[in-house]
């Protein structure tokens, strides 16, 4: 009876001590758990960045991102998007149209305005209460101070801001860019696949220009979206710029845009008579504007790249006299895709020695692999 009695008190000790320590949070995971769900990560504007992981709602700016954010995602990545801009439907309106296809869901995501009209709405990005907004390293060359005014809104918010890079230097910071995606979603070896594979993409690229001598063609890249009255944007050492580069070719912009974006003279065009001339496509409404994407056929593409082919002094130049004129989806300045851009103008300007390079089966290719949606339409197209 004794030994009982004295066994008793010493019981009730333990537990009373084992209560305390839980109550005050000495013994539970909580603040373990607490910490494994944080991270902390560099962005590709510089910034640190502490966030939840792995992160499960995203609101996307420059939506056009989607492709990348599905390719590393997979499965159940259009229920991880709670927001985005309006940029991908009004600019990508045909891979939009092939996403809500098969997603039909991602049609009722909240639009939260765009930085570049100045539309963005903070409190609608606060009100859908994501763990992360993606923003693009663009943002600051187009959208300087809408952006950083947004940052420090959303920092007052207590709403992480996450940046990418496809477009500044889209050769060295987009697998970067698809591996900072892989480690904020915890997909770091799906992301891992989709780097081997664009690296094995552009390595065999740049193996075969290192072997080609000679003189490189000058090239000339213009955004086809204001119609052939006006000319469009034309691109320094950044974005289809920085890819020409890449490709071997001499980018007659560089010399006088340097590493900005703006629109060439047509009396400048016609005196350089570049070698080949490049025009970027896409699904774009504005009249005459050159049609290209995953609806375009090539037929639509033929016929509204013909305007620009017959301006006034075009007939003069080298690459319309050659027949060295091409298209491709404008998007792949500033996306994943511009490994298929590099091959694209690697076969462009050097057809013998990438003759067995064909970009239109790498897209099928990527598409098989990687995205949610099936490759069609016309994405690279050569006029002649």
């Amino acid at each position: 009876m004794r030994n009982k009695l004295t066994t008793f008190p010493v019981l009730a000790i333990i537990l009373i001590v084992f209560l305390t320590f839980l109550v005050s949070g000495c013994i539970t995971n909580g603040g373990t758990d607490d910490q494994a769900k944080m991270i902390t990560v560099t962005d590709m504007a510089g910034r640190s960045v502490t966030l939840k992981h792995p992160v499960e709602s995203l609101v996307l700016m420059d939506a056009t991102c989607t492709a990348e954010f599905s390719s590393v995602y997979g499965k159940g990545f259009d229920s991880k998007i709670v927001g985005w801009d309006k940029y991908f439907k009004d600019n990508s309106g045909d891979m939009y149209e092939k996403y809500v296809e098969k997603f039909p869901a991602m049609a009722e995501i909240p639009d939260v305005g765009s930085l570049d009209d100045n539309t963005f709405s903070v409190e609608k990005v606060i009100a859908l209460n994501p763990d992360v907004v993606i923003m693009h390293n663009w943002e600051f060359m187009w959208n300087g101070e809408a952006t950083k005014e947004a940052l420090v809104r959303m920092d007052q918010a207590g709403i992480p801001v996450v940046f990418l890079d496809f477009y500044i230097d889209p050769m060295t910071n987009s697998t970067k860019s698809i591996q900072l995606l892989g480690k904020i979603t915890g997909k770091e070896e799906r992301a891992q696949d989709i780097v081997d594979y664009y690296e094995g993409k552009v390595n065999s690229v740049y193996s075969r220009l290192e072997k080609i001598q000679g003189t490189k063609p000058t090239v000339y890249v213009e955004c086809a979206y204001n119609g052939p009255e006006t000319y469009g944007i034309s691109y320094g050492d950044v974005a289809w710029g920085a890819i020409v580069k890449k490709a071997g070719g001499d980018n007659i912009a560089e010399p006088i845009l340097f590493n900005k974006s703006k629109a060439l003279s047509a009396e400048y065009l016609v005196n350089q008579s570049p070698d080949i001339v490049i025009l970027t496509g896409r699904n774009w409404s504005t009249p005459g504007s050159l049609r290209m994407g995953y609806t375009s056929t090539p037929n639509v593409t033929k016929s509204t790249m013909a305007p620009f082919v017959n301006r006034p002094g075009w007939d003069t130049i080298n690459a319309v006299e050659d027949q060295r004129v091409y298209g491709v989806y404008h998007g792949y300045c500033s996306d994943i895709f511009n490994f298929v851009a590099l091959e694209a103008f690697a076969k462009w300007f050097y057809p013998e020695e990438f003759k067995d390079v064909d970009p239109a089966d790498t897209l099928k290719e990527y598409h098989e692999k990687f995205m949610p949606i099936d490759y069609s339409g016309t994405l690279v197209y050569s006029y002649y």
